[in-house]
Parts: C-alpha cells; structure tokens; sequence
C-alpha cells in the first residue's frame, strides 16, 4: 500500500499537479470557418503577414482575453500563427 501511494504522489509531481497555478495549460480552441472570420480581423491579419495564405482560424483566449487564432502558409511552406483580438489588433505571431 505504501508503495502504491508512493507512486501516485510521483505521478501526481509528474503531470503538475498541486503547482502554484502558473503552468500553462492548454486553451481549448473552437475552430471557425475562415469566411466568418469578422472583416476588421482578417484585413488586419492581412496587413500584419501579407505573405501569408491564412488556412484555418480558431476562436479562443490569449493572456485571458478572446481572440481569433489564424494560421498561415508561407510560399516555401512555413506554417505562422496570427493571435488577433476580435477588433482586429495583432496580439502576437508565432
């Protein structure tokens, strides 16, 4: 028994559990079709990266607020990603 609870405390360290809550933790992503995508946020994309081919886009939450992830293909194939606020500010790229 006592090995058994040994085990679950490292798998509990493992997987972070009982951290101080600054981990990252994974943002669920609703995907959206790119013609819904509002106007202001895709001419904005389209300014930021106009090397982009903007594929596939995806509401959700960056630093806590809502934004509207684009992902992109450059012409030698390089993926990017746009994190745009829903009134069309460029919150980050990667």
């Amino acid at each position: 028994m006592r090995r058994f609870l040994s085990m679950l405390v490292l798998l509990a360290a493992a997987s972070g559990c009982g951290g101080d809550g600054d981990d990252d933790v994974a943002e669920i992503k609703k995907p959206m079709a790119l013609d819904q995508v509002p106007a202001p946020v895709m001419k904005a994309a389209k300014e930021a990266a106009p090397d982009l081919t903007f594929f596939a886009a995806y509401e959700g939450k960056y630093q806590g607020q809502d934004a509207i992830e684009l992902k992109g293909k450059t012409k030698s194939g390089k993926i990017k990603e746009l994190e745009m606020s829903p009134g069309g500010k460029l919150l980050a790229t990667e």
